[in-house]
């Protein structure tokens, strides 16, 4: 009989399109190795109680959201609790550290996530209130102190809840997420793509919709050094509308729903097709769309930033470099990986490796397994 593990969450996990899929794909593979009770889709008890402190920080130029109130989450975890003393799981797992933040149970709390708090508000939070801030951190803090086990994609992440909020590094894992593609990539398809794509030439895919955020500048950049190179370049430019670029070099597509069959051929074929996938994001805490390459045989021009280096085997799997590297410095180590006999090949069938072994969603459900049931 498998071990029985309650699934809290506070958005629709049985949605891939929730939350980049990653919820979705985390109750998949748990449900192959436990006996999963859904605890989903929890709301925030009270949130429009709150709505007046909300539009009276933001006319003082303040971002600030109930949700990591006192007030807020110890009745959401009375609620839990209640669920839970009826479903008597072996294990309790969350795909964020919010909703078992003031949970109280014997059974051993696990949750994972791609950052924590601090770095979440310091990346993508302009201006937060003091109050959102403070009882954010603390929140962290508890969450941190609480888990049995804490499980984040990158060693950046884990470093940061160590050195931020004290966490106890022997109930932190390091365990790297999967892509979020609605279908496996056959081996057979990337080791046919990948001698197609000739080194004379380059193609270069963006996927994205912060252009800014994720280094379209640079993109634009690197193009047209590679081009006065004498290396024919053109990118495909996924989930962003950037405007004013030329189509001879540049093929746009705003928008493409992977869970379209006939979107998502149009995003394979374009994969399969890219010499590199081009992302070196100026903030990032993790990256799917890493993994995603990777699953494509497509090594990736990336930068320092957040969880990518984890992702990313520097000058094995693709480059990553400090997020303020130029255009023309990106474009050299694109010429010079095009140009030496045998490096851009044996990089793309790395990158088609490193996603076998280890960037793929059934090897995070092993090793998250594991360490769930090692904890019952």
């Amino acid at each position: 009989m498998k071990p029985k593990l309650a699934f809290v969450s506070l958005w629709d996990a049985g949605n891939r399109n929730a939350e980049s899929g990653y919820a979705y794909s985390m109750r998949l593979q748990l449900q192959k190795r436990f006996d999963v009770v859904d605890l989903f889709p929890l709301t925030l008890p009270g949130e429009r109680w709150w709505l007046p402190m909300r539009a009276a920080y933001k006319v003082g130029g303040r971002y600030y959201h109930p949700m990591r109130e006192p007030a807020v989450l110890k009745p959401l975890a009375r609620r839990i609790e209640r669920e839970l003393s009826a479903v008597k799981p072996d294990a309790i797992f969350a795909p964020s550290s919010l909703p078992l933040s003031y949970v109280e149970s014997p059974r051993p709390r696990v949750f994972a996530t791609d950052q924590v708090f601090g770095d979440f508000v310091d990346t993508y939070i302009r201006r937060p209130a003091r109050r959102f801030r403070r009882l954010g951190d603390a929140q962290e803090k508890r969450a941190l102190a609480t888990a049995a086990c804490a499980s984040f994609p990158s060693e950046w992440a884990a470093r940061s809840a160590v050195g931020r909020y004290g966490a106890d590094a022997g109930r932190i894992a390091v365990i790297p997420w999967g892509g979020n593609l609605p279908r496996a990539i056959p081996d057979e398809a990337v080791a046919a793509a990948i001698p197609k794509r000739r080194l004379d030439q380059c193609h270069l895919i963006f996927l994205g919709r912060d252009w800014q955020r994720k280094g379209g500048d640079r993109l634009v950049a690197t193009v047209a050094a590679l081009n006065r190179m004498g290396i024919a370049t053109r990118a495909t430019i996924v989930g962003c509308d950037p405007p004013g670029l030329p189509a001879e070099h540049f093929t746009i597509h705003p928008f493409l729903d992977k869970g379209r069959p006939e979107h998502f051929a149009v995003l394979a074929a374009s994969m399969l097709a890219a010499h590199f996938l081009f992302l070196p994001s100026r903030a990032e805490a993790y990256g799917q769309a890493f993994c995603e390459a990777a699953a494509f045989g497509v090594p990736v021009i990336g930068s320092t930033a957040g969880g990518i280096p984890t992702i990313v085997r520097d000058g094995e799997t693709g480059f990553v470099r400090p997020p303020d590297t130029s255009g023309e410095d990106f474009a050299a180590l694109i010429h010079a990986a095009l140009t030496t006999p045998g490096r851009y090949g044996e990089m793309a069938r790395e990158a088609r490796e490193d996603y076998r072994q280890r960037l793929n969603w059934d090897r995070f459900g092993d090793r998250l397994s594991e360490t769930i049931a090692a904890l019952i």
